[in-house]
């Protein structure tokens, strides 16, 4: 009589590493977004609008995106991070006694689906210095820079205009970062400043019309 076994086929490293990170982000989006909620009710008022920014949560996605190595995974990543905060942020409002916004919940979710891929695509292309890596920066410094430039045009009566103002700060620095150490060369240099100053202009026209409204039902 014989007998015969299955070997079974061992999981490839690099994909097990991978999954390992894409968990990690989902979980780290999910603590993210939960301590975001709580952060309303806790932060002094110079830094409460860190619990009400698109740059923070932003940051946050292409932190996580880090984690991966390859680049479908951060690009998955950046996309998970940014929907597991928004599910974070809900779960924990709810938790405080506060009902979860069906329009804010589809406003994230969508960005999730629309912006976290590009975050993730600036996170791995910045890591190994691809060649998207101008255009990320940009994206992602225009982003920075627009919300800073938003709050304090529009909001500063009400929110905090040191906050607005590191936003801005904390994008060029990013910017001139990533010109200096990743892409020195002066085409991308040129191409990371257009593209910041076309994200940030696009930012602070898009969000003076309310575009979380969009999505309410």
């Amino acid at each position: 009589m014989s007998t015969s076994t299955t070997t079974p086929v061992p999981t490839p490293p690099g994909l097990a590493a991978s999954v390992g990170a894409l968990a990690a982000a989902a979980l780290g989006g999910l603590a993210i977004g939960a301590l975001t909620s709580f952060n309303q009710g806790w932060l002094p008022f110079h830094l409460n609008s860190l619990s009400n920014s698109s740059g923070s949560w932003s940051v946050a996605a292409f932190l996580l995106a880090l984690l991966p190595r390859r680049r479908w995974a951060a690009v998955a990543a950046a996309a998970a991070a940014l929907a597991c905060m928004m599910l974070g942020y809900d779960l924990a409002s709810v938790l405080r006694g506060y009902h979860a916004s069906a329009g804010t919940t589809v406003f994230w979710l969508t960005a999730a689906v629309l912006v976290g891929p590009f975050l993730g695509l600036t996170a791995h292309s910045l890591r190994f210095r691809t060649g998207f890596a101008p255009w990320g920066t940009g994206m992602l410094s225009g982003v920075l820079v627009g919300e800073g430039v938003y709050g304090l045009l529009v909001i500063a009566g009400t929110t905090s205009v040191a906050y607005w103002s590191a936003s801005v700060a904390a994008g060029l620095a990013f910017l001139v970062w990533a010109c200096a150490r990743r892409f020195p060369a002066r085409r991308p240099v040129l191409t990371a400043v257009a593209v910041t100053a076309v994200v940030g202009g696009a930012f602070v026209a898009v969000y003076g019309m309310n575009p979380i409204q969009w999505f309410w039902f």
